[in-house]
């Protein structure tokens, strides 16, 4: 059971740029300007006290080494605003980001087992300040720092989608730790802009099927599952695959498949079973979209830098019967198969069917899925001069109910693994479970001591 602890907060303040930097309105890209961006992404770090956070103010070497960065990451400290058509700008203002400071009568070994999504304790560690929720005209960061009794630290921070996705914003914790520890130094990489790499061909045309944005075109209805009948409260629970989870997933794949990602065997289990567990007409459709880096990809070629948003999100689609009636390995194959038609082709024409299509935005009906794969940004591994986080990654586990974000976690046994935080009416959430018990039967019993509810309201 959540306990409660007394919370101190400061007044929140802005953070501008150390220097002078150029006053100008920049364009996103047509991916970051999609409606299915707009909104607001949490992560959280925490870090074990060590004789460092003693030597120094780590508050203070936080924001100083903040304002270093928006130096460089100048449009970070702007606001967006509404241009022709739609399109969302970024003017520089240099107004800055807020930055809050904080101190929590709580201790890290008793918020250990909190240490996962959904958090708990996420509205004490990360307060907003006012106007901070809004798309435009808005800070775009929210930042706040806070020091516990035992000496350690969490470091909370709030950056808005349209502008950079995770690996965006792990890039610039990443230069705030490299002035933290050498306030001289420049970032390396330096941030690259270049929005116009991901933005839509003139003319814009389609060459490829585009599920992620025709969600409402595999759906013989509009209605939600009959489990949702009436109001019912969301509970959000965290459930972690480790090594002997993955080792009973694989049980399941026969010879011809001689190999599946983590990421695959996970989606594939959870897809497959939040859909049973949620009750559908077995005629209805499914379907589970998820985003796919395209850094690294020949082309488009995004220089190292680049920290706007550098996904498409592919989608997988099947008949809640054929998930039912066939193998995990069904599901399987339909999560690899997604992810293997993202070419140049399928990205270039993902943006442009986003740009004729008036820029929509993904499914928000609890029956479809959408993932997001935090757990290799490498906030985990950012280091301000005292040690890396014993955890980093998301907050919530997932902005909306339909939405789950995975992050790396080693547990309280000290085992490595994926937390994948799942948002489910009760009922259904119970049905969940049991089919997650069924199907990896007695490592799953052994972390059900880190499966912490969260209720959230309908919406």
């Amino acid at each position: 059971m959540a306990r409660q602890f007394l919370v101190r907060h400061k007044e929140a303040e802005l953070i501008v740029p150390a220097k002078p930097t150029p006053r100008e309105i920049r364009p996103l890209s047509d991916i970051d300007d999609q409606k299915g961006h707009r909104f607001h992404l949490p992560m959280i770090m925490f870090f074990s006290y060590n004789q460092f956070l003693d030597e120094k103010n780590p508050v203070g070497v936080i924001r100083d080494a903040v304002a270093k960065a928006l130096v460089y990451y100048y449009p970070y400290a702007g606001r967006l605003i509404e241009g022709p058509s739609d399109k969302i700008l970024v003017n520089c203002t240099a107004e800055g980001v807020v930055f809050r400071e904080a101190i929590a009568e709580v201790g890290l070994d008793q918020l250990r087992d909190f240490m996962q999504p959904p958090f708990p304790y996420s509205k004490e560690f990360l307060v907003d300040a006012s106007d901070s929720t809004e798309i435009l005209d808005s800070p775009l960061m929210l930042i706040q720092v806070t020091r516990l009794i035992c000496g350690g630290l969490v470091l909370a921070i709030r950056i808005n989608h349209a502008i950079s996705d995770a690996v965006g914003l792990v890039q610039f914790l990443n230069a705030v730790s490299q002035i933290s520890k050498d306030p001289s130094s420049a970032p390396s990489p330096l941030p690259v802009w270049q929005r116009w790499l991901l933005s839509a061909r003139n003319p814009p045309y389609v060459t490829c099927m585009h599920n992620e944005f025709q969600v409402e075109k595999n759906s013989n209805s509009c209605t939600e599952p009959t489990i949702l009948a009436s109001p019912l409260n969301l509970v959000r629970r965290g459930f972690f695959f480790g090594a002997q989870e993955i080792k009973a997933i694989k049980k399941y794949l026969p010879p011809n498949i001689p190999y599946a990602t983590k990421f695959d065997l996970v989606t594939a289990l959870v897809w497959r079973s939040r859909t049973i567990a949620l009750q559908l007409d077995p005629e209805e459709f499914v379907t589970l979209t998820y985003a796919v880096n395209v850094r690294g990809k020949n082309k488009p070629k995004l220089p190292s830098g680049y920290y706007g948003n550098g996904f498409v999100s592919p989608a997988a689609v099947s008949k809640v019967s054929q998930l039912y009636n066939n193998s995990f390995v069904y599901a399987l194959e339909l999560v690899k198969k997604a992810k293997h038609q993202v070419t140049e082709d399928f990205i270039k024409s993902a943006i442009d069917y986003s740009v004729l299509h008036g820029k929509p935005g993904y499914s928000t009906l609890l029956k479809d899925w959408i993932v997001s794969d935090a757990s290799r940004t490498g906030i985990d591994e950012v280091d301000f001069g005292w040690g890396k986080p014993i955890y980093g990654g998301t907050m919530d586990g997932g902005p909306t109910f339909n939405m789950t974000v995975y992050s790396r976690l080693r547990n309280t046994q000290g085992d490595d693994g994926l937390v994948v935080a799942v948002c489910l009416p009760v009922a259904a959430m119970e049905n969940f479970q049991k089919e997650m018990e069924k199907m990896i039967k007695g490592p799953m019993d052994e972390c059900n001591k880190f499966w912490h509810p969260k209720i959230i309201s309908m919406l």
